[in-house]
């Protein structure tokens, strides 16, 4: 018997996988998602969490046959307005960090944050003291 449970799963899909993914525009964001907000304090905050190996929480992908309205790019990675497909992958929770993501690491530029330049520097001498140091990212990053 088949049940709406079954149809909720996770994947087992890297950052990497990700966002490759993305940049094959795989991925659509539907309008009724909200603009990026993130700073540059967020994104340093994610990058430490990575460095830590610290969980970054889920990406919520809805699959669907149902074609949206969507934005038409993320971190400057433009959608094809005539997208058709069968199937359509829409980002609806995880578009902060996926944004942050992409532009720390591919570049490109956010609507309506034209000032934002996500460009980030890691500097690996620094030393955080243990598992609960929150404070040393504000050197490494």
């Amino acid at each position: 018997m088949f049940t709406y449970a079954d149809r909720i799963k996770p994947d087992g899909h890297s950052i990497t996988t990700y966002l490759e993914n993305l940049i094959a525009k795989r991925y659509q964001i539907p309008t009724f998602q909200r603009d990026v907000v993130w700073e540059k304090e967020n994104v340093k905050k994610l990058w430490d969490s990575i460095y830590k190996f610290y969980p970054l929480g889920s990406i919520l992908i809805w699959k669907t046959s149902t074609q949206l309205e969507s934005h038409r790019q993320i971190g400057g990675i433009k959608f094809a307005d005539d997208f058709h497909s069968n199937e359509y992958q829409y980002i609806l929770d995880g578009q902060q960090r996926t944004t942050a993501l992409l532009t720390s690491i591919y570049g490109g530029k956010i609507e309506k944050k034209e000032n934002f330049d996500p460009t980030l520097y890691i500097d690996l001498t620094v030393d955080f003291t243990d598992s609960t140091d929150d404070i040393s990212y504000t050197k490494q990053f």
